[in-house]
């Protein structure tokens, strides 16, 4: 007699902004530093479709690597952790934006045990009925409210130093309260301060680099213009930078006293909460690939703001540009320097572990922030993709230490031990993020690039448990056949047309990602690293 079992396989977070932003993203939560500075793989390689970037040739490479990392693991030469900000003095709050939460995600795998001797595992998967309720194949649970995000501006003479540079003294503030809270919180800062550590050595600051920052930092109410200038420093240096980059924190002891009403009339939400950490952000707007993906271009086109002629007659919106230049913008522009960001982050040997398309900031260099998620913009120098919400982010090198990574694993026939560092486990700890930006990536095609007839016309679902639905359940991970199904939609023939050019160079980039798991799985015994970069190599993005 066959014992049923259920075994749980995939456990991901989402985050997901509830005012501004739609819910996304996936992976696991665990509290980890952070990591490396070393170049994994080159854009430079001829692209072979396997990602075939690597460091070294064999696991001594990857130690190697490893061993650098750690010299790095907790630097913060930009004081990131250090810096207090002054409500009033350095900075005051414009309006509430909205709250961030996470979705927990978890896909189901059932079987039968058919070998219950000890040390056996000998299991054998079945098919749940999809119109079973008891059995789903995937789950999803919401967090709630975790984060609060702020629009503020600095201001006084730290604001005035800001202006007279050309900068955006506008800034983000997200407020961190409650464990769970103050966890990811630690996460983002360690994280970033990484990130911007790895900028300064890259351009040379050398104040940074001997720690004279920090000094300035952890002294600015005496050393406020030395540190006011730093500020300035490196918001210049994060203009352009792949990452959405932090400043400080707020001091809140200073508003102790406060009376909660005054914020509350002021704001119309209740004060911080006891043990809250503010944190200081650059602003680069509040626009995400999720928000870009929100409907199609022509439904958006449709709800454009009404505007009047010379003699007050309405005019309509006007036409779309055409499709081979939002196409050149959206797979050269907002795709590459997607992928680009997530190259760095894993070159600073950071995982993201909770990618999603509220993940990817779509910002510009102007003053306008917005600029660039219209869908009239085209041009791709004035657009800065910017990767955010480190919150689950943690180090390569630290990834099976957690117990969910290392049974997703195990469902790829991987298996590792807690606290084993190998070049599979970097590969495989890569792979999630690759796949989870195959997700992103399919999900701005379909939308961006849908060529609806008029804003009233249908539009098949596009949302990523759809996607997750049609890829893994009813096509197994048969392009082929997913791209029959896509060409079967009129609305997608200009798409699959796309995807087909250059021997089905698109294609096979989102087939890499979907992929990018049973790719190590098959390759585990072979010694290369799995790299963003190296995809960055094929056709689709020349």
């Amino acid at each position: 007699m066959y014992t049923f079992l259920v075994l749980h396989l995939l456990s991901l977070f989402l985050f997901s902004l509830c005012r501004a932003f739609v819910p996304q993203t996936k992976i696991d939560n665990h509290p980890l530093p952070f990591v490396a500075t070393k170049q994994l793989a080159s854009s430079k390689e001829e692209w072979t479709g396997d990602f075939d970037g690597f460091v070294g040739d064999d696991n001594t490479s990857l130690s190697d690597f490893l061993a650098e990392s750690r010299l790095g693991r907790n630097r913060d030469l930009t004081a990131v952790q250090t810096r207090l900000f002054s409500l009033g003095e350095d900075l005051i709050i414009n309006d509430f934006v909205g709250n961030l939460g996470f979705d927990e995600v978890t896909d189901w795998e059932y079987y039968y045990d058919e070998n219950e001797k000890e040390g056996v595992n000998d299991r054998r998967v079945v098919e749940s009925n999809p119109f079973d309720q008891s059995m789903p194949k995937r789950t999803r649970i919401s967090s709630g409210s975790v984060v609060r995000v702020f629009r503020a501006e600095l201001v006084g003479r730290l604001g005035a130093t800001i202006s007279s540079r050309g900068l955006d003294r506008r800034i983000l503030i997200k407020e961190y309260s409650g464990d769970l809270a103050l966890q990811l919180a630690s996460n983002e800062q360690v994280a970033i301060s990484r990130l911007q550590s790895q900028l300064m050595e890259k351009e040379k600051i050398k104040g940074a680099i001997e720690g004279s920052w920090i000094q300035c930092a952890s002294s600015r109410t005496v050393l406020t213009r030395k540190d006011d200038a730093h500020v300035g420093d490196l918001l210049k240096m994060l203009s352009l930078s792949p990452f959405l980059g932090i400043l400080g924190q707020v001091n809140l002891a200073e508003i102790d006293d406060m009376d909660p009403n005054d914020f509350y009339r002021a704001l119309g939400v209740r004060p911080p909460k006891p043990k809250s950490i503010w944190i200081v952000f650059e602003y680069t707007g509040l626009n995400t690939i999720a928000s870009y993906t929100s409907m199609p271009p022509e439904k958006r086109r449709a709800k454009q703001p009404p505007k009047k002629n010379f003699f007050g007659s309405f005019i309509p919106p006007k036409p779309l540009p055409p499709f081979r230049e939002r196409a050149n913008f959206i797979i050269k522009g907002i795709m590459k320097e997607s992928l680009s960001a997530l190259a760095t982050l894993h070159e600073a040997g950071i995982v993201h572990r909770s990618l999603g398309r509220n993940s990817f900031v779509l910002s510009s260099p102007s003053q306008n922030k917005a600029e660039s998620s219209s869908i009239y913009f085209t041009r791709i120098s004035g657009l800065v993709v910017k990767l955010s919400d480190l919150g689950f982010a943690g180090l390569l090198e630290d990834s099976t230490k957690d117990q969910a990574f290392n049974s997703r694993a195990r469902s790829f026939g991987l298996s590792f031990r807690a606290g084993d560092t190998s070049l599979t486990t970097t590969n495989f700890a890569m792979a999630e993020d690759l796949h989870a930006l195959g997700f992103v990536f399919l999900g701005l095609l379909l939308v961006s690039l849908a060529n609806l007839p008029d804003a009233n016309a249908p539009m098949p679902a596009t949302d990523e448990d759809t996607i997750q639905k049609l890829l893994n359940e009813i096509f197994k991970l048969d392009f082929q056949a997913f791209r029959e199904y896509v060409e079967a939609e009129d609305v997608w023939e200009n798409l699959v047309l796309l995807l087909d050019e250059k021997d089905g160079a698109g294609w096979i980039v989102l087939e890499s990602l979907f992929k990018a798991r049973e790719k190590v799985a098959e390759n585990k015994n072979m010694p290369r690293i799995v790299t963003a970069r190296g995809l960055l190599s094929n056709p689709f993005f020349k």
